[in-house]
């Protein structure tokens, strides 16, 4: 058995199955002979004491296990901060992207955990600071993609971008994403942009409903420092990070973005990787061809 390890447990109270699914953690967890550690809220839900505050817990535990979907995962890194460390998600929600286990198959992460047989892999996010009207903001964290887009009124939008100081383009339509790896299969993919392996280390930018056709996504190095700029402003345009509001423009702004100076560990079964997942939860598989009945060829290979 690997060193013991200090496990921390937060749960969406909201999530059908979570108080049933937490308490069998638990009870698994102790069999193994492992105490765990409930965030306050988890604890409040199942009647449990002790619980502590999410940002003093973090300080307490070695990894975090998270109990909902993606957005409970995402909220939790947000709460966070620098303040990360490993988290593990279980899926009892929709799509569960960057979970690495359903309620079934929580028995087999608690075995892994206390094995050490789990896979970490580090994410990078991104690190950014808003401006207006000459006052700069506090900096905030994105694990998925930061984006700038409009508000409420159906009119075009013009943001422009710079990179490392050099302006890039100007971008009209719904709005902008920055992306990282990870958030490649969320927003930035819903709006044209490309796949990208986690373990790349770049960002995309990706319009979202450009206005020109010559606007399409692109991809730079994540030791890049992006600029989003608004100097013309006549809509009120939302800054959201990981899909959360952080702040609304109704005058020129200025958003600037980096790679942050620390990642997420983010745990994972063993064997599991990015192309499994992509498989298995996007159904990204290709077209079965003759004689292929697993699937494992698309049909461009009958050309070759």
């Amino acid at each position: 058995m690997a060193e013991a390890l200090r496990i921390g447990i937060l749960a969406n109270p909201e999530k059908v199955g979570a108080v049933a699914l937490l308490r069998n953690l638990v009870d698994r967890f102790a069999a193994a002979g492992q105490v765990v550690k409930l965030e306050a809220e988890t604890a409040r839900l199942t009647g449990m004491r002790g619980g502590i505050v999410l940002e003093k817990l973090a300080g307490e535990v070695d990894l975090l296990v998270v109990l909902g979907g993606d957005g409970t995962l995402l909220w939790t890194v947000r709460q966070l901060g620098n303040r990360i460390l490993p988290i593990a998600g279980i899926n009892t929600g929709t799509l569960g992207f960057l979970t690495c286990a359903t309620s079934e198959e929580s028995g087999t992460l608690v075995e892994s955990l206390m094995s050490g047989t789990y896979q970490l892999s580090e994410r990078i996010l991104i690190e950014g600071r808003y401006e207006q009207g000459g006052t700069q903001s506090e900096p905030f964290y994105a694990l998925n993609e930061v984006s700038l887009c409009r508000s409420v009124a159906s009119r075009v939008i013009q943001v422009e971008a710079e990179v490392n100081g050099v302006y890039a383009n100007r971008y009209g339509g719904d709005g902008l994403i920055l992306s990282t790896p990870t958030g490649s299969t969320a927003y930035s993919l819903s709006s044209g942009g490309p796949l990208v392996d986690p373990t790349a280390d770049v960002f995309v930018l990706t319009p979202i409903c450009p206005h020109s056709l010559a606007n399409r996504p692109l991809v730079v190095d994540a030791s890049n420092r992006i600029v989003f700029n608004t100097p013309r402003q006549r809509n009120v345009l939302s800054l959201l990070s990981d899909g959360y509001l952080l702040a609304e423009f109704d005058r020129p702004a200025r958003v600037t973005l980096k790679r942050a100076d620390f990642r997420l560990p983010l745990i994972s079964l063993p064997g599991q990787n990015f192309y499994e997942v992509l498989h298995r939860k996007m159904g990204w598989k290709g077209s079965a061809i003759e004689g292929d009945e697993g699937g494992k060829y698309s049909d461009f290979t009958s050309l070759v």
